[in-house]
């Protein structure tokens, strides 16, 4: 017999059809329980005890990570969640909004409530069932254990003030019991094309929290994810999509949620030299279940035959017959040096920050893990990215860094011809810096055919076809990409920029709004709201889009688009200063010359701008701006402009 006593008042908070709980741990709507990350929950009630005043995002990770330190992506990933979670009120509106550069403010009136005490005897299960029923849950190392579900859901119950006697009360807390235990593990996941199944490997644990090595944890990830990326029946999360999932409380079923996903693999990791320890489940997101787990308590062998085990068994557990083919790609090592993999690791932990600082210090480690085995293909393609996404970004000149790309992309490919990443690297830089366009569409169809599930292949050739006029394969591909990699931030900002180029600006806008409640400060998705507006004639509220995207990430492509709004807006003074100031920086480092001429565009001053479209066409510069980007439209009706499509290799 379970008995309760409670002899305390009872703390709430009530908004619109919610009810928080806040001393259960509780969020009810219309009195049916609402099942919530226990980060997320917390998060909540900081947002109801606001007052409805702007909180910092300072505050928000201080008051809910007290204790460690998060990063800003943390806080943003439970914002989301708590979104899609809450919905809009009953005017359409949303519970939380975005104050731009301040923070978040939490919209509706919260009404406290403080019940009076209250006692319930609750006469249930012996400690036999409750032992099957925690066995049974979800995840046993969550807040959904054996004693907090039992005083939780007696306490729901106890909020039915009139309900008498004990046998009614009694069945009140079965029917939430199960009510709630079916929410929490049957709410369905994004729907899988018959036949495949989907799957997100998130970033190992420590097995000591003081040893943390998070570069490490996320390669174990990324390799686990390269290994069964080979299997043409599973849908695999890239890794740009679980690496938010970062936290030491992560709950690994609202990650599977969260990443729309059938089943998740979750592990903990602890190295020692060239031994490791693990321990690692294979997680049914539906219903919770743990359906494979192992761990090795003494040291096993080396990380590469942990890593070959977990593929074999995840795969298996799966029920997916394997060929032959697929059997090589999960026993397959690119390199048997155990420090060799460390760097590389290192070296894709800092490409994933996608920052200038960040590929510098990814060249520096994919270096590293060469020099000590220079056959160690995904290390040459990894500094092939590095190099590439400078160039591509103006932080490095074209002319140095696209050749640099190239030669390691090209030594990778004669390593191992089967690296679906180092194809769609060579087709990027074919069509970017090379225009030869007949062999970038051969690459990019290769790394498509040897990973159709790879979200940056669809990605790059979406930009590719669109460039080519083919809109609507464009559109197509831009939809698979987020489709394979659905929280992946560049991927959703892009696609909305693409329903905008097609003419559906109402999709275009939605899917802006939904990029921003990922990440409120994603440089990206801010210019392509700025684009809109200034399609529309909006020009102050461009400006305001602009120079928001400037400060979040100053560089020169966000300098000159704010430029440009100038121009187009009237402004000429304004403009004229920020072309002063892009020349000026070119002295300290590279600047596009297609930047550059978009501002001149804007102000019709053509002789200006094709001045600079020919500096673009020197320095090897993406060719695509002048077909694809607004910013020169009123180019095209001058004579020169077929000209200079020519000498790009584009016919007119």
């Amino acid at each position: 017999m379970v008995v309760l006593k409670l002899d305390e008042t009872q703390k709430h908070y009530e908004f619109g059809p919610y009810r928080i709980d806040v001393d259960d741990g509780l969020l009810l709507l219309n009195g049916e329980v609402v099942a919530l990350p226990p980060k997320t929950f917390d998060l909540l009630v900081v947002f109801a005890e606001s007052g409805g005043r702007v909180i910092t995002k300072t505050e928000l990770m201080s008051r809910v990570w007290p204790d460690s330190f998060v990063e800003e992506a943390n806080l943003s990933h439970h914002v989301f969640t708590l979104r899609k979670t809450l919905g809009e009120d009953k005017n359409g509106a949303k519970f939380i909004e975005t104050i731009p550069r301040r923070g978040y403010r939490f919209v509706p009136g919260v009404a406290e409530v403080r019940d009076e005490p209250d006692e319930v005897i609750v006469a249930e299960h012996t400690r036999s069932h409750i032992i099957i029923e925690r066995d049974q849950a979800p995840d046993s190392s969550s807040d959904y254990g054996e004693s907090t579900a039992i005083r939780n859901l007696a306490l729901a119950a106890a909020n039915k003030r009139h309900t008498r006697p004990a046998v009614a009360c009694l069945a009140i807390v079965m029917a939430l019991a199960v009510a709630g235990y079916f929410w929490k593990t049957r709410r369905p996941t994004q729907p899988t094309a018959p036949g495949f199944k989907s799957i997100a490997v998130l970033p190992f644990k420590p097995l000591v929290a003081a040893q943390r090595n998070e570069a490490l944890e996320l390669g174990m990830a990324d390799t686990l994810i390269a290994k069964l990326s080979g299997i043409r029946q599973l849908i695999v999360r890239p890794v740009s999509a679980i690496r938010t999932y970062t936290a030491l409380d992560q709950d690994p079923i609202a990650a599977g949620r969260g990443l729309e996903v059938d089943y998740v693999v979750e592990g903990h990791l602890l190295m020692d030299g060239d031994k490791v320890r693990a321990t690692i489940r294979l997680l049914r997101v539906g219903d919770g279940v743990a359906i494979w787990t192992d761990q090795c308590d003494q040291q096993c062998s080396s990380i590469f035959a942990l890593q070959d085990a977990v593929a074999q068994q995840v795969a298996g557990k799966l029920g997916h017959e394997l060929s032959g083919g697929e059997k090589q790609q999960l026993e397959k090592h690119y390199t048997e040096n155990t420090d060799a993999y460390r760097h590389y690791v290192q070296g894709r932990f800092f490409w994933n920050k996608r920052s200038e600082d960040g590929f510098k210090k990814g060249i520096e480690y994919f270096t590293q893990a060469l020099q000590i085995d220079p056959t160690y293909a995904l290390a040459h393609s990894g500094l092939a990215d590095c190099y590439a996404l400078l160039a591509n970004s103006s932080r490095l000149a074209p002319n140095e860094g696209f050749p640099k790309a190239k030669a390691a992309t090209i030594q990778a490919l004669q390593i191992d011809d089967s690296l679906a990443e180092a194809h769609t690297s060579l087709a990027f830089i074919y069509y970017q810096f090379d225009h030869n366009f007949d062999l970038a569409e051969q690459e990019f169809k290769r790394a498509l055919e040897l990973n159709p599930a790879y979200a940056t292949a669809h990605q790059w050739y979406a930009d590719f076809l669109e460039w080519m006029g083919r809109d609507d394969e464009a559109l197509r591909e831009a939809q698979l990409a987020q489709q394979n990699d659905p929280l992946s931030l560049v991927i959703n900002a892009e696609l909305a920029d693409y329903y905008r180029r097609a003419g559906q600006v109402d999709t275009a806008l939605a899917q802006i709004h939904k990029t921003l409640e990922m990440d409120p400060n994603f440089v990206r998705t801010h210019q392509t709201l700025g684009n809109v507006y200034l399609e529309t004639r909006a020009y102050e509220k461009a400006i305001a889009e602009f120079k928001l995207a400037r400060q979040l990430n100053e560089n020169p492509r966000s300098i000159a688009v704010l430029g440009h709004a100038y121009a187009v807006a009237g402004n000429k003074g304004e403009a004229h200063k920020i072309i002063e100031e892009l020349e000026s920086l070119s002295t300290k480092q590279y600047v596009g010359g297609r930047y550059i001429a978009s501002i001149y565009a804007g102000l019709g001053e053509n002789d200006r701008a094709f001045y600079w479209v020919d500096k673009a066409y020197e320095n090897h510069e993406d060719a695509t701006f002048l077909t694809r980007d607004e910013d020169f439209k009123p180019l095209r009706s001058d004579p020169r402009f077929a000209e200079r499509l020519r000498r790009f290799g584009i016919s007119p």
